[in-house]
């Protein structure tokens, strides 16, 4: 439950420092007019004075003479018909015109011999080129489709024989081939579907499965172009009407308006169209292949005719390279401290941490909620009836991180809760403009309060300069139906004020009434009770996850991303169970065995010892890169609670099975999201998700599960990943050099065979 206050405060820096650039920037030194209402259509041995058609004036509107020095006219030739382009430079300003030669009478004779036809004018080419597309029987070309919208780009490949279509695209890692395959005789439409197992469904014209795949389709229809009016200028056709052309040439999308259509020709033939939304999603069609396309429709239930690629072929991937000696083992923490030069709570050591319970004018903290918070805290597994925090961390960490929790006594606040939560602030730092808000204006209350009773030089065990982190725990109600001020969340505090010579930094703002869910004092957050839960810490574990600098495994936002994860099997998914493999490499707890040779492995349970194995696949020899992760899970330990409750998240309730996640953990680009995620890839918004699940069933993104992960995606004794995804593929598409099978697996052991090809 990150912070959404994090990233408006990143956006109110970046618009004070795109205020600063405007105040800064001044009016260019010269302006350039370009006379677009001269003729610019010539002929054959005209001269030109191109000077004529460009009007220069400076900064202060005094006309400048234009000379031929300005010009480049390495391209202006009238001897001949065709384009050709003049471009006037005058400083930092620069503008072109181009110009069309006709072939014609040459001058100044009045009456010229009979000569050849004239070149055709753009019109004319225009529609002959347009007209060779009105039958679509007579098609065979390819087309490269590429999306990119908010700086990700999305690519499919078609091609098109006749009125039968071929798109080949990657969904989730995995490549698939469809098809829109017409029958003459019945006049029909029938949609070829990939099961992605090698077999093929077929969907007639008409019905509901049609509709649904034919809609996913980057269809052009190039029947309709010739519909449209087109001005020609700089090489191009631009669409009068782009809108209409738009959707009528390639599709109308329910509340967007296509603001520009363009349209490029080469050698007679379409050579790429490229169309621009109104949301700044920018489509290009790139058209080749001319003549040569060929492809047989499959048959339903029958194997997809592209085979197998071999080792060596460009479509598989190359073996990766493995280096002992060199490997940078450098973890999450370490990257962050060379970034940012202060992170929050270190992930190994032993040390105490601040906890403040913030009591508001008007409300109570009494002496029993401060003892069950100290047990929430620091206490053991049989008074929680599951784990405190430094109980949870101590056995996910295999006891390298002992956190104890100093708990101070009733803060009380200057303020109701309900000044803090209208509270808001800006003020500018260094520069920059930043939004203060409620939780926040506690922190600096607090600090500077204990700042004359207590030596915060103790919770900063790193010496980074930076209090660790805060933990600001408040008396108000949680707000279970509109999840934002009080809630649970952790942010950073960028003031420059320090406290006992330290930076305030890390904090987590969360309610005491979170100690009660799924408890029988559950205040109604909505959650099952878990029988034998007397005091709950999950959501101060969760947090805390953050405050080491793990990320939000869970989907923000459904309408963006690849809609991949854990399927809420994860604490820092849904607050249930151990933490993955992945996070406690990232914090430096395990050390998996990385593995690029053919190999049998046998791990333990995560849980208890903390096996794990690494095949690399797009692989820097680092933890920060392309990779499969494998542990064994078991509903043990951290697992156990959570996994005995009906409807459990972990698994549906499964005792054990292999795991196997796919990691894309790159950080060439650290906190470049909107999330500040540490990473390029996350679990929201981006095409490939930061951590996921290979589910064992052969499905992606938990469809029969209902997102949710179940005992299907455990791998069992006999499972092969090539059974269950045939075409497996890294985030590029290029296929796996390797086979993964499970052997004989148990709740304490499980062996992994890697076979590469």
């Amino acid at each position: 439950m990150k912070n959404k206050k994090l990233f408006w405060a990143f956006l109110a820096s970046v618009a004070a420092a795109v205020c600063l650039l405007c105040a800064c920037t001044q009016k260019p030194v010269y302006h350039i007019e370009a006379a677009e209402d001269m003729p610019r259509l010539l002929e054959i041995g005209d001269e030109v004075d191109f000077t004529q058609y460009f009007t220069v004036t400076d900064r202060n509107g005094n006309r400048i003479v234009v000379t031929e020095d300005m010009l480049d006219l390495s391209e202006a030739d009238t001897s001949r018909a065709g384009f050709f382009t003049v471009w006037i430079t005058v400083g930092d300003a620069k503008d072109s015109l181009t110009f069309y030669v006709e072939e014609g009478p040459a001058k100044p004779e009045p009456e010229p011999e009979p000569g050849p036809e004239p070149e055709p004018s753009p019109a004319d080419i225009l529609a002959e080129a347009v007209g060779a597309y009105a039958d679509p029987s007579e098609w065979n070309f390819a087309v490269d489709f590429t999306d990119v919208l908010d700086g990700e780009t999305y690519t499919e490949y078609y091609e098109y024989r006749g009125r039968n279509v071929m798109n080949s695209y990657t969904y989730e890692g995995v490549p698939y081939v469809d098809y829109l395959g017409y029958d003459e005789k019945a006049n029909l439409y029938s949609y070829y579907y990939d099961n992605g197992d090698g077999t093929y469904e077929v969907y007639d014209e008409g019905t509901y499965e049609y509709e649904e795949n034919y809609y996913n389709l980057y269809y052009v229809d190039l029947t309709v172009l010739g519909d449209y009016a087109f001005s020609f200028g700089n090489g191009r056709y631009v669409a009068d009407d782009p809108s209409a052309a738009g959707n009528g040439v390639l599709g109308e999308y329910e509340g967007y308006t296509w603001v520009s259509f363009e349209l490029y020709l080469a050698d007679g033939k379409i050579a790429k169209i490229v169309a621009v939304m109104n949301d700044g999603d920018t489509q290009q069609f790139a058209f080749s292949k001319y003549g040569e396309i060929r492809f047989t429709l499959p048959e339903a239930g029958t194997p997809s005719p592209t085979p197998t690629p071999s080792p060596s072929d460009p479509t598989v991937m190359e073996k990766q390279t493995y280096n002992a000696a060199t490997f940078d083992g450098e973890n999450l923490q370490d990257k962050m401290l060379k970034t940012d030069e202060m992170i929050g709570l270190p992930s190994v050591g032993s040390y105490s941490a601040l906890v403040v319970p913030v009591q508001f004018s008007g409300d109570a903290i009494s002496e029993s909620d401060l003892a069950d918070l100290r047990i929430a805290f620091n206490g053991s597994s049989t008074q929680t009836g599951w784990e405190s925090v430094n109980s949870y961390y101590r056995k996910a960490s295999y006891g390298k991180l002992n956190l104890m929790f100093d708990i101070q006594p009733v803060y009380k606040a200057q303020h109701s809760a309900s000044y803090y939560e209208r509270y808001q602030k800006s003020y500018n730092e260094n520069g920059e403009t930043y939004t203060e808000t409620g939780d926040s204006l506690i922190l600096q209350e607090v600090l500077s309060y204990y700042e004359s009773s207590l030596d915060l030089t103790k919770y900063d065990y790193n010496g980074d300069g930076a209090l660790d982190a805060v933990y600001l725990i408040y008396s108000a109600p949680v707000d279970y139906t509109d999840a934002d001020f009080y809630w649970a969340y952790v942010t950073w505090y960028y003031g420059e004020e320090t406290y006992d010579g330290l930076y305030g930094y890390s904090y987590l703002f969360a309610g005491l009434q979170f100690m009660d869910e799924s408890t029988q004092n559950d205040p109604g957050s909505g959650y099952g009770t878990i029988p034998g839960l007397k005091i709950n810490a999950a959501t101060y574990i969760h947090e805390t996850g953050h405050l080491l600098g793990l990320d939000d495994y869970y989907d923000y936002e459904e309408e963006k991303g690849c809609g991949e994860g854990v399927g809420g099997a994860d604490m820092m998914d849904y607050n249930v169970g151990d933490h993955d493999v992945y996070s406690k490499i990232m914090l430096g707890w395990l050390e998996p065995e990385i593995v690029n040779e053919t190999k049998t492995v046998t791990i333990r349970s995560s849980q208890s010892v903390g096996d794990a194995i690494l095949i690399p696949l797009d692989f820097d020899n680092s933890y920060f890169c392309e990779y499969l992760l494998i542990d064994l899970y078991a509903a043990q330990g951290l697992n156990e609670l959570h996994a005995s409750v009906d409807d459990t998240l972990l698994y549906g309730g499964a005792a054990y099975g292999v795991r196997i996640y796919h990691i894309s953990s790159s950080a060439d680009s650290p906190y470049a999201d909107d999330y500040g995620s540490f990473t390029d890839y996350n679990n929201s918004t981006t095409d490939h998700a930061l951590i996921k699940l290979v589910e064992a069933d052969g499905e992606t993104a938990f469809r029969s599960s209902g997102g949710l992960a179940a005992s299907s995606d455990l791998w069992r004794t006999g499972g092969r990943l090539s059974e269950a995804f045939p075409s497996y593929a890294r985030n590029d598409g290029k296929l796996l050099n390797f086979d993964i099978e499970i052997g004989a697996v148990s709740a304490t052991s499980a062996t992994v065979t890697v076979t590469f090809r």
